[in-house]
């Protein structure tokens, strides 16, 4: 099964965060919502991201539990 949780570092840069935007929707993509964002310093974050129960993963399936043991 999946990590609950996703920890990832993120530096803005003196730019701005259009990047982040892009992490956001890669992880939500893979089952993860946004749950907390940390600002370490002027550029420096810590996204976390928590999986989301309604999304099924691999191999979690009823059927593919199944399948997996016959």
């Amino acid at each position: 099964m999946p990590d609950r949780y996703r920890v990832v570092e993120y530096d803005s840069g003196p730019r701005g965060m259009p990047g982040m935007e892009a992490i956001i929707n890669e992880k939500a993509a893979e089952g993860y919502a946004l749950h907390q964002v940390i600002e370490r310093s002027t550029y420096q974050w810590v996204l976390i991201f928590s999986l989301r129960l309604s999304v099924e993963h691999p191999g979690s399936s009823p059927a593919s539990l199944l399948a997996n043991t016959c």
